[in-house]
């Protein structure tokens, strides 16, 4: 029997399918073209899955945007991780709902890790910031971003591995200043009691706080509008946005709550010291001795 021939490969002729039913046939082992169908291997023999699939089954919180940064693939780690299901191709540089510094400042997200990243054409490492989810919980983590590259060198993807930091003590924040008051979620009694004990308390102490109270009010308002406009254009499943929005204005309430008693404590103490007697408790507004209301 002569030996196989190699095709251009240098593989051997008689592994191909369709030649072995050619000969087959010569041979007469197949006299009826229809007697004979060439199967092919099943799909799970040396079966690779899509990337995507693989990353599905990460602990890891893992997402990639394109080159202009916007999010093109995470799997549900990070879903998880952030809270909510962000929109493919809608969202821009990460799929945090907000991101702040270990300080504290909200950081832009033009100027997020991944952000950095495209910017510089390089993998950031050691960054460490917290991220807040829609409903207002805030975790650290440390991103590790990473530049992909067609076979030119150009840019065309970055990659970002999220891990959460379980253990206070991986990061270190900058000491909270001594005006706490500034934290709309700080507890009103941790707030204005110190202030309160102190020798010769003035009630300029007690409007200063107000002031802040009242910023902060402000800010907790129109954060919410700010959050509900970015879900205006939402166009994937609606049980979805139903659940930010509802998380949204659960943040909201829970964080004017906080407000609203500071208020009402600043206003006795500042009565008491004038010394007008209790105001008559309101829902709506809470009135202090100078003339101000908190609605």
């Amino acid at each position: 029997m002569a030996p196989c021939t190699r095709d251009r490969g240098g593989r051997p002729e008689c592994f191909d399918g369709h030649l072995l039913a050619r000969r087959s046939r010569e041979c007469g082992m197949f006299p009826d073209d229809d007697d004979f169908d060439w199967v092919g291997p099943d799909r799970g023999w040396n079966y690779e899955p899509p990337p995507a699939d693989v990353f599905q089954t990460f602990r890891s919180p893992v997402y990639t945007t394109d080159a202009e940064g916007w999010l093109t693939y995470y799997n549900e780690a990070a879903a998880d991780l952030w809270g909510y299901h962000p929109e493919l191709g809608k969202t821009r540089w990460c799929g945090c709902w907000r991101i702040f510094t270990l300080e504290g400042v909200v950081l832009p997200f033009d100027q997020s890790p991944i952000a950095l990243t495209l910017k510089e054409g390089r993998p950031l490492r050691g960054a460490q910031a917290i991220l807040e989810r829609p409903d207002g919980t805030r975790i650290p983590f440390m991103p590790y971003p990473t530049p992909l590259r067609d076979a030119s060198g150009t840019i065309v993807a970055v990659s970002n591995v999220l891990v959460r930091v379980s253990r206070l003590n991986w990061y270190h924040p900058v000491e909270p200043s001594a005006d706490a008051s500034i934290d709309p979620c700080a507890d009103p009694r941790t707030v204005v009691a110190p202030i309160a004990r102190r020798t010769g308390l003035e009630l300029d102490d007690l409007t200063g706080l107000l002031q802040v109270t009242l910023a902060a009010l402000a800010d907790v308002e129109f954060e919410y509008l700010s959050d509900c406009e970015r879900i205006d254009g939402w166009s994937g499943p609606m049980a979805e946005r139903d659940r930010i929005l509802a998380q949204l204005e659960q943040k909201r309430r829970r964080q004017r709550d906080v407000l609203d008693k500071r208020a009402a404590l600043l206003e006795r103490q500042a009565r008491r010291l004038m010394g007008l007697p209790p105001a008559e408790p309101e829902r709506q507004a809470v009135r202090v001795a100078l003339g101000g209301t908190v609605h």
